[in-house]
């Protein structure tokens, strides 16, 4: 009998985590235009570069239009771009960034950012190519002069999932609360957090990407949202998690990597194992403690040997604690 024969697909009715009771912002890059004013920002006044729309196949909204960034035309190797209120204080923001892992230093989010030429605000960044001298996820106050301040580094061991391996989407979100700060990764709030810093108060929210290099790279941005922060005990319409999930991953089919979401309504030991179509065991993706609530983990195509798997129908069997489940994907080629 197939290995992945013997689980049950449960499935549960639920409600997840509101973040906010309140929209403020969206920008989905919907039909090819910008739903918002954007402003170049970092030498906005000679070349810098500002927010253009781009189609591609494959964006986490499926509608294939993105936002794209480059540090092409700005001396400083920078490309910048902000939008929303400048009034803006306490809100949460999270949007899709594409980070490739072959090229490029730092890809990821700006907020708190200011209207001067040179765009001084907070950043929650990625720096995933192995070339780069840091590695990992960045919080930093970036100054518009001088060199910028790490409020904290996440390197591999710290990073749900560790650093990956495959370019791929991946959502980064901050909640900014008067002078504390939470950063999550892929819906995972980044160890350590609250973080607190007192630099900036107010400002936009926007894009950067920046690389030493001389050759151009470009930032993909996708489905951003500013909402009014969480506010865990004032707010009554909070729904809490109560059960156990494995639900569709996303893209599918895929090709070459893919999100597998779940939830939890405790802490537990997550087992995440890929199998073939042929029940055979292809991948030990997960095994390790994650607290209660919704998470999610990337599978780049490879099995435990780092080989590409062949085109076809897999599936995914998660075991945390009594709960176990299994769904199919689809690989593409």
């Amino acid at each position: 009998m197939k290995i992945f024969s013997v689980f049950l697909f449960i499935l549960f009715s639920l409600g997840s985590i509101t973040q906010a009771q309140n929209t403020l912002y969206t920008e989905t890059f919907a039909n090819g235009s910008l739903q918002n004013a954007w402003y170049a920002g970092y030498d906005a006044s000679g070349d810098g570069n500002n927010m253009e729309v781009e189609f591609q196949t494959g964006n986490p909204s499926g509608d294939g239009w993105v936002g794209k960034l480059g540090n092409d035309l700005s001396g400083g190797n920078v490309g910048e771009a902000h939008s929303g209120n400048q009034s803006w204080t306490d809100f949460y923001y999270e949007a899709n960034v594409y980070v490739p892992v072959n090229e490029g230093t730092y890809y990821g989010l700006e907020f708190r950012v200011d209207s001067t030429e040179n765009s001084s605000g907070y950043q929650l960044l990625a720096s995933f190519n192995p070339n780069a001298t840091t590695k990992g996820i960045r919080f930093r106050a970036r100054p518009s002069a001088g060199f910028p301040t790490a409020i904290k580094d996440w390197a591999a061991g710290e990073i749900p999932g560790g650093i990956p391996t495959t370019s791929g989407w991946h959502k980064f979100a901050v909640q900014a609360v008067g002078n504390q700060f939470w950063l999550y990764y892929d819906d995972q709030l980044l160890p350590g957090c609250p973080y607190t810093d007192n630099t900036y108060s107010n400002g936009f929210i926007g894009a950067y990407v920046w690389d030493f290099a001389l050759s151009p790279i470009y930032l993909y941005i996708d489905d951003i949202t500013v909402t009014d922060p969480v506010t865990k005990i004032d707010d009554p319409n909070i729904q809490i998690i109560s059960d156990y999930t494995l639900n569709q991953n996303y893209p599918n089919p895929f090709n070459p990597s893919t999100i597998i979401p779940f939830e939890l309504a405790q802490r537990e030991r997550v087992s995440l194992t890929i199998f073939n179509n042929l029940g055979q065991k292809v991948r030990n993706l997960v095994s390790q403690d994650y607290s209660a609530g919704a998470h999610q983990v990337q599978w780049n195509g490879e099995d435990d040997f780092g080989q590409i798997v062949p085109a076809g129908v897999y599936y995914y069997t998660i075991q945390a604690g009594d709960f176990q489940a299994t769904r199919k994907m689809l690989i593409i080629k």
